[in-house]
């Protein structure tokens, strides 16, 4: 110590440990690691900024997260605000107060059973694997609560997590049958859609004229030659997804590797899915699933509309499938309002305005549907997650 000391006093400089080129120089600790830096200023040494990226990036994200969460706040108070504008303080309480109890319980036996049907779907899709009924339903309830939570739908990728984390599906199995799901679930929209326009617009003349039928019949050929050619289609956006790395420079990454990896073995997972002959079957058990999933909203429209005087004859099915598709087709936006809020009322009321009802009523029963549903789902998902902590927890 005293020989440091002494050296300090002569020299001026710190003892230090010595550098390459026999310069002092200082330990400073930087984002978490260690680096040098000397102390005269006429030479640095190279620091480490690894970290120092990671946390800014982090930053980053949590900021696009919590502006993008703002965002849909403002829209959903924005659309909210305006749509309740016409319609009397107090009748919101009013009309959830006294939902009519049998279409409300009808609601949930519907909407159980649609579940159910979706669930065997996963079983059925994913073999030779086997997946436990509890796990079906456990991945079902949380894809309908995430499913319209985020923009463009991207809560409904929670079935993949869920699958490949808590139930060890392969990732590819699991993407796959998404993906296949998903085109089906597409694909028996049209035929409910066409029937509808047919059948509501002789009663309204807004509904008449070529245009709907048309973007109708446009959207069904879209959806049958991306079904009959999913294995191309599939094989062609993954070289698009590997030429999108190469003009980045990301290909020889190690995390672009294994994004390509699994994207081929989809590719293959999906082949597999399509030489099992399922086409037929499966867009019949897709056409059920949304069969009853326009069964259960009807009874909770009925449910809420039955004390206002609405009997089951005022409610014609093919305007309620028009509203629901309008409203639906919402989630896809890329910015909407916060769990679909807002826009998604919107969409209601201007399908139901176009169909003769009056604008409160038509406000008054989208937000109580919408409410009722996001409710119902959520408890679900809710109960869905407190199992997989619960069986973790034991593990």
């Amino acid at each position: 110590m005293v020989k440091n000391e002494n050296t300090t006093k002569k020299t001026g400089k710190q003892a230090g440990p010595a550098t390459g080129d026999g310069q002092a120089d200082h330990r400073l600790r930087f984002a978490g690691r260690m680096v040098r830096r000397p102390t005269d200023g006429t030479r640095r040494s190279r620091l480490d900024l690894t970290g120092a990226e990671n946390q800014c990036k982090d930053t980053g994200v949590r900021r696009k997260k919590v502006l993008s969460i703002l965002l849909s706040i403002v829209v959903s108070a924005a659309l909210l605000g305006l749509l309740f504008s016409a319609v009397p303080r107090g009748d919101l309480l009013r009309t959830l107060g006294s939902l009519f109890l049998p279409g409300l319980a009808a609601f949930a036996l519907l909407s159980l059973s649609a579940t159910a049907f979706k669930a065997g779907r996963i079983r059925w899709l994913l073999r030779p694997w086997r997946l436990r009924w509890k796990d079906a339903f456990i991945v079902t309830f949380i894809r309908n609560a995430f499913e319209d939570l985020l923009p463009a739908r991207l809560g409904s990728l929670s079935y993949i997590v869920v699958l490949t984390r808590n139930a060890g599906v392969p990732f590819e199995a699991a993407a796959s049958t998404f993906a296949v799901m998903l085109a089906f679930d597409f694909l028996t929209l049209p035929p409910f859609v066409i029937t509808s326009v047919l059948f509501a617009g002789k009663a309204h003349a807004s509904l008449r004229g070529p245009l709907l039928p048309g973007l109708a019949a446009v959207y069904s050929l879209a959806v049958i030659i991306l079904v009959w050619k999913i294995v191309p289609a599939a094989r062609f956006l993954t070289r698009l997804f590997g030429a999108f790395l190469r003009v980045l420079g990301w290909e020889k990454t190690e995390r672009a590797g294994r994004a390509m990896e699994k994207l081929e073995r989809t590719v293959a997972s999906i082949a597999v899915l399509r030489e099992r002959n399922i086409v037929i079957p499966l867009f019949l058990l897709s056409f059920v699933i949304r069969l009853f999933k326009y069964l259960s909203l009807s009874a909770l429209l009925f449910a809420v509309l039955h004390p206002s005087g609405f009997g089951l004859a005022d409610l014609s099915p093919w305007k309620i499938i028009l509203a629901l598709t309008a409203a639906e087709f919402t989630s896809a936006l890329p910015v909407k309002g916060l769990a679909d809020f807002g826009t998604w009322e919107s969409a209601w009321v201007l399908a139901f305005a176009l169909m003769g009802l009056d604008r409160a009523t038509a406000v008054l029963s989208g937000f109580s549907v919408h409410l009722v549903t996001n409710l119902f789902e959520y408890a679900l998902a809710a109960a869905a997650m407190l199992a997989l902590a619960l069986r973790s927890r034991r593990a």
